[in-house]
C-alpha cells in the first residue's frame, strides 16, 4: 500500500523554492509526507556523431553531485523550517512532465512552481498544463505573495467536478481562517438583455442550482464564509479576474484526450496563462486530502 504524499516538482529555482514551502505549508496541516522530485533529461547520443553509432551519455559526477546537493539542502531546510514535516528526494531521469505524471499515480497532490507562461510556450503548453491534463489527483501551480486574509475562489460549472471543485476550496480555505468564493461564469441565453423574462428566468435557475450546490459543502463547513454569484462572461476569463483578489483559485481540470481539445483552451489553461495567484487543478479522481 502507498502512502498517499505531496509530491513537488524541485529545481532550485525561486519558483520551486516557493512551491517547496507552499508544499512544506500543506504537509505541516495534514501530516503527509513531501517528496521532492528532480527531473532531467540528458541527450541520448553525443550530438557530434549524431550521424554515426555512439555510446548513450550520460551525467558525469559532478552533475549528480550538483543535484545531489541542491535536493540536500531543500531537504536541510525543511528541517529547519517545518521539523515535523517527512521530507525526501528523488531524481528522475525523464521529461519533468512525464516524470511528474508517474510520481503522481499514487500521489495526494502536486504542487509545482511557475510563471505564467507566454508566447508560444503558452500556446503549446508548460509542463504544469501537461501534468494538470494528465495527473490522477489535483495539481497546484504557486504563484505569487497573496495576502493571508485573501479569500479562496471556487469556480463552480456544471461539470461533475463542480462538487470536487467546491470541496477543495472549502478545505483551503477552512485551514487557511478564509472566506469562499463560489464563483459561476455565465453566458444568458437570449442576448444581453438581462430584463428579458427567459434571462431572468434563465438566472433564477442558475442561481438555484449554484446555492444548491454551495449549501451542501456550507452545512459541512459551517465555520467557512462563503460567497456565491453568477457573473457573466467566459468562465475563464471571470475566474481569472476573480482570481486577482484571493490567495488561491481552484478549478476543475479536464483531461487532454484528443487534439481538438488540447488545441480549445480550457478554464484550466486559462487559468496557468491568466492568473495572478496560485492556481489548484482538481480532477474528477482526486483522493480527499483531510486535515
Amino acid at each position: 500500500m502507498h502512502t498517499q504524499r505531496i509530491v513537488v516538482g524541485y529545481d532550485g529555482s525561486l519558483e520551486a523554492r516557493k512551491a517547496a514551502r507552499w508544499a512544506f505549508d500543506e504537509a505541516e496541516r495534514s501530516g503527509m509526507p513531501v517528496e521532492l522530485v528532480y527531473a532531467y533529461e540528458w541527450p541520448s547520443y553525443v550530438p557530434a556523431a549524431a550521424m554515426m553509432p555512439a555510446a548513450a551519455v550520460y551525467p558525469d559526477l559532478d552533475t549528480d553531485l550538483a543535484v545531489a546537493d541542491m535536493l540536500g539542502r531543500a531537504v536541510g531546510t525543511a528541517d529547519r523550517t517545518h521539523p515535523g514535516v517527512r521530507v525526501s528526494a528523488r531524481v528522475e531521469h525523464s521529461t519533468a512532465a512525464v516524470a511528474l505524471i508517474q510520481r503522481a499515480s499514487d500521489a495526494a497532490l502536486v504542487v509545482l512552481g511557475g510563471r505564467r507562461p507566454t508566447g508560444v510556450r503558452a500556446w503549446l503548453g508548460s509542463t504544469s498544463g501537461s501534468v494538470s491534463a494528465h495527473s490522477r489527483c489535483p495539481v497546484v501551480v504557486v504563484r505569487g505573495e497573496p495576502r493571508v486574509t485573501d479569500p479562496v475562489v471556487a469556480g463552480v460549472d456544471e461539470s461533475e467536478a463542480a462538487g470536487l471543485v467546491l470541496g477543495f476550496a472549502f478545505e483551503q480555505a477552512a485551514v487557511r481562517g478564509v472566506a469562499v468564493r463560489a464563483v459561476h461564469g455565465w453566458s444568458p441565453p437570449d442576448g444581453r438583455d438581462m430584463l428579458c423574462e427567459t434571462n431572468l428566468r434563465a438566472v433564477t435557475e442558475e442561481r438555484g442550482r449554484l446555492e444548491a450546490m454551495v449549501g451542501c459543502w456550507r452545512r459541512r463547513f459551517p465555520g467557512v464564509p462563503v460567497s456565491a454569484e453568477i457573473v457573466i462572461g467566459s468562465p475563464g476569463e471571470v475566474l481569472a479576474q476573480a482570481a486577482a483578489g484571493a490567495q488561491l483559485v481552484v478549478a476543475g481540470a479536464r483531461s487532454r484526450r484528443a487534439l481538438r481539445v488540447a488545441l480549445r483552451p480550457s478554464v484550466g489553461r486559462h487559468l496557468l496563462h491568466r492568473a495572478r495567484c496560485t492556481v489548484a487543478l482538481v480532477t474528477r479522481t482526486r483522493t480527499a486530502i483531510r486535515f
